[in-house]
C-alpha cells in the first residue's frame, strides 16, 4: 500500500468535526444550523478544498449516509450526502420515491437549481490548520515540500512524492 493511500486512511478514520478548518467549519455550521430543514442542499468547492472530508465527518458525527448513487440510498434514509454525482432534477422525486429526507449533494460547481449552497473556499489559514491536524493528530509532517495553494489532495500528493512514496499516488 503506498503511502499516499495509508496516509488518506489515517485520516478517514482519525477525523472528526474538531479537525474542521475554519472555512470547512464555516459551510458545516450552515447544514447543521442554518438548513437544517432543507430537503437539498448542494455543498460544492474546488477540488481539495474538504467537500468529502466534511461528507465523511458528517457520516461519523451525525448519521449521514454516504453514497455516489442517490438510488443507492437505503430506502428511507434520513440524511444522505450524495458526493460527487451529477445533479438532474429527477433526484428530487427519486428521493421522494425512496422516502429519503434530507440530501447534502456534492458537487465541485455549484448546482443550477434552487437550493442553498454551502460553498468551501480555503484560505492560506485553512491550509496551516490542516497541516497542524495532520501533525497533532497523525504525526503526518510536512519536511520534504513546501505546501502550495489551497488544494489539500495536492499538498499530500506533494510531500508523498518528495518523501519518495509517490508511484501511485493517483491511487
Amino acid at each position: 500500500m503506498s503511502l499516499y493511500v495509508q496516509w488518506l486512511n489515517l485520516i478517514k478514520e482519525r477525523a472528526t468535526s474538531d479537525w474542521l478548518t475554519d472555512g470547512q467549519r464555516a459551510v458545516y455550521d450552515q447544514i447543521l444550523k442554518q438548513w437544517l430543514g432543507v430537503p437539498f442542499v448542494n455543498l460544492c468547492g474546488p477540488a481539495g478544498c474538504g467537500k468529502s472530508f466534511l461528507a465523511r465527518v458528517l457520516v461519523k458525527e451525525e448519521g449521514y449516509v454516504y453514497t455516489h448513487d442517490l438510488q443507492t440510498a437505503p430506502q428511507g434514509t434520513a440524511n444522505v450526502i450524495v458526493d460527487d454525482a451529477e445533479y438532474t432534477r429527477l433526484m428530487r422525486p427519486t428521493a421522494q420515491l425512496l422516502g429519503l429526507g434530507r440530501i447534502i449533494l456534492i458537487t465541485r460547481y455549484p448546482v443550477r437549481d434552487p437550493m442553498p449552497r454551502a460553498e468551501i473556499r480555503l484560505a492560506e489559514r485553512d491550509v496551516g490548520q490542516f497541516l497542524h491536524n495532520l501533525y497533532l493528530h497523525c504525526g503526518i509532517s510536512f519536511v520534504a515540500s513546501t505546501p502550495e495553494g489551497t488544494d489539500l489532495s495536492q499538498i499530500i500528493r506533494a510531500e508523498v512524492i518528495a518523501k519518495g512514496g509517490g508511484s501511485d499516488v493517483n491511487s
